[in-house]
């Protein structure tokens, strides 16, 4: 915590002591001081919003406040080598993003760091920022260490620890054919050494037939020590802290983004322990008027695939966004959940989104 605070204290202090010297420059240095903000490019974005739900919720809530500082370190012949940090700084801050990246040809490139992992298009390809709904699909947050309600118990942003290596080939106007990530994950948590030598392998593909249509398959193999599993839901009791049960992940998805719509679906399944889950979710939107989209989304996700009635999830989830400029956003969402087709609940979710 104090060495989170002391992060950010001194980000920002270099930051206004930057932006002091550039105002200080003469217009001869001009050149220097465009090489230096090459080497430093701060962005982010600040989220807020309202929550009403027929389960006696009424609140007014901070989601999010992001500072990225990302850049390059080299860029010439021998390739490209840049960086990027995220922090979170909503209640108690935190680190989300230290990446280091080479990348010598389109075709290859090494990752180190910590970063998304790239499971799941949702996951890794759309920040909160970015995705066309407020809240992510149930199948990510339950099977991509999205949210507090993942099955592992990892409530890990959807990233990880590790080392990744990607790359692209086959290029088109303007795209690839084919991109991959190989990653080798700690498979813990955030800011955090691993605590054993089991680590997580994930794999993607992604095949863009078009600029616009993408198609993704990936794979997550991994272990868990989960000395917390051991609810009637599963056939473990957990005896000690070395207590490990597999974490494996797959699935596939399509993607189609264009100017004015969007289309994305995506199934993800695994196995924790002995448990079978699965889900997914179809989503898709039309700007129907110029900064006015309206959006629609399918949820289906069940925790125990081989027990049909055993809490099946579903969210019906129709949007409106409103985009009067690139920096500011803002979103209406109702979504009615049904759990088991016996409890439904309602809910009706704003947020706005400024981006810097």
């Amino acid at each position: 915590m104090k060495r989170t605070k002391l992060i950010i204290s001194a980000l920002l202090l270099a930051g206004v002591g930057a932006f002091a010297q550039q105002a200080e420059q003469p217009a001869a240095d001009k050149p220097a001081v465009e090489q230096e903000k090459k080497l430093v490019t701060p962005s982010g974005f600040l989220q807020a919003g309202y929550t009403y739900t027929d389960a006696n919720t009424s609140t007014f809530l901070l989601r999010r406040a992001r500072i990225v500082l990302q850049g390059d370190l080299y860029k010439g012949k021998a390739g490209k080598f840049d960086y990027k940090l995220q922090l979170e700084v909503t209640g108690t801050p935190k680190i989300l993003d230290l990446q280091l990246r080479y990348r010598p040809i389109d075709e290859f490139g090494i990752k180190l760091g910590q970063y998304k992992s790239p499971l799941s298009i949702e996951n890794s390809e759309y920040n909160p920022a970015r995705l066309e709904f407020i809240n992510y699909s149930l199948v990510v947050q339950r099977l991509a260490r999205m949210s507090k309600s993942d099955l592992s118990g990892y409530n890990e942003n959807g990233r990880d620890i590790g080392l990744d290596f990607v790359g692209s080939a086959f290029k088109q106007d303007g795209y690839s054919l084919l991109n991959y990530e190989l990653a080798i994950f700690n498979g813990y948590k955030l800011n955090t050494n691993d605590d054993n030598q089991s680590k997580d392998i994930v794999g993607r593909l992604i095949v863009n037939a078009t600029k616009e249509l993408s198609f993704a398959g990936y794979y997550q193999w991994g272990e868990g020590n989960l000395p917390e599993y051991v609810d009637s839901l599963h056939k473990y009791v957990a005896q000690t802290t070395d207590f490990y049960v597999p974490l494996q992940r797959y699935g596939g998805g399509i993607a189609y983004k264009a100017d004015k719509a969007f289309a994305r679906a995506e199934y993800i399944a695994g196995k924790t322990g002995d448990i079978n889950a699965g889900g997914f979710y179809v989503a898709g939107g039309y700007e129907f008027v110029k900064h006015f989209m309206l959006t629609a989304r399918y949820d289906y996700f069940s925790d125990n695939t081989d027990d049909k009635d055993y809490n099946v999830e579903q969210d019906y989830t129709v949007g409106l966004n409103y985009t009067p400029l690139k920096s500011l956003n803002f979103k209406l969402n109702y979504t009615h959940h049904n759990y088991n087709s016996k409890t439904d609940l309602n809910g009706l979710y704003l947020m706005a989104t400024v981006k810097y």
